[in-house]
C-alpha cells in the first residue's frame, strides 16, 4: 500500500541511475545480477531484446520475486523513490509522441531538431527531458530499437546484414557493425547463427 501503489499509480518512481559511489548501488547490482542468473547469465540480454525473458517456473519465479522485493527494500531504505512532479504529467504523457514516431521511423533518418518539434520543445530542453522520463538520450533510444528490429530480421528473414542495416535505418555498416556490438556484444553474422542453432 505504501510503496507498490504509489509506483504503480506514478506517484512515485524510480531512480533513473544509481552511481556507484552510492551506498545503493552495490546491493542492487547484487540483486540484479541473481535475476540476470535465473535467466542465463550472459544471454539475458539477448533474451531480453528478443522478448522471451519469462520463466513458467515457480523456483525461478520465486527467486526473481525475492530479489526484485530486496531491489525495492535497498531503494526505500536509502530514500531514492522520486516523488513525481505533478506539473511534468502533461509533458509526460506528451513525450510518448515522440516514442510512437521513433518506432514508426525508425528506418529513416531521425533529427533531434524534428523530435523536439513535436512537442514544442528545444533540442537543448527535450534532451534534458527526454533522458530523465526515458533514463537515455533520444539517439540511445533510437539506437537501442532499431537494434531490436534488427535482431528480429536476423532470425525471422532471410536478409543480408547489409540488407537488414538498411532496414533498420543504418546508412553506414560499420555504424550498425558497432552499434549492434554494443548492445548484444556479438556480431549479426555470430548472432543468426546462434540463433539458428537453437530452433534446429
Amino acid at each position: 500500500t505504501n510503496l507498490i501503489q504509489p509506483v504503480q499509480n506514478g506517484s512515485i518512481q524510480f531512480p533513473r541511475c544509481l552511481r556507484k559511489n552510492e551506498p545503493a548501488f552495490e546491493l542492487v547490482r547484487k540483486f540484479y545480477e541473481e535475476i540476470r542468473n535465473v535467466f542465463g547469465g550472459d544471454s539475458f540480454r539477448e533474451n531480453y531484446y528478443d522478448g522471451e525473458a519469462v520463466t513458467d517456473d515457480i523456483t525461478r519465479q520465486l527467486f526473481i520475486k525475492s530479489a526484485l522485493l530486496r531491489i525495492l527494500a535497498v531503494l526505500s531504505a536509502n530514500n531514492l523513490f522520486e516523488v513525481t512532479e505533478k506539473n511534468h504529467d502533461h509533458r509526460i504523457e506528451t513525450i510518448k509522441t515522440t516514442l510512437t514516431y521513433i518506432q514508426e521511423n525508425y528506418k529513416e533518418k531521425i533529427y533531434i531538431r524534428d523530435l523536439a518539434g513535436l512537442i514544442g520543445m528545444n533540442e537543448q530542453y527535450f534532451c534534458r527531458f527526454f533522458k530523465k522520463v526515458i533514463g537515455r538520450s533520444p539517439m540511445e533510444y533510437v539506437n537501442e530499437y532499431r537494434i531490436k528490429k534488427a535482431i528480429h530480421y536476423l532470425k525471422e528473414s532471410d536478409l543480408t546484414v547489409t540488407e537488414i542495416c538498411l532496414e533498420c535505418g543504418y546508412n553506414n555498416l560499420g555504424n550498425f557493425l558497432r552499434e549492434f556490438r554494443k548492445y548484444t556484444s556479438t556480431t549479426p553474422l555470430q548472432y543468426r547463427r546462434h540463433s539458428l542453432k537453437e530452433t534446429q
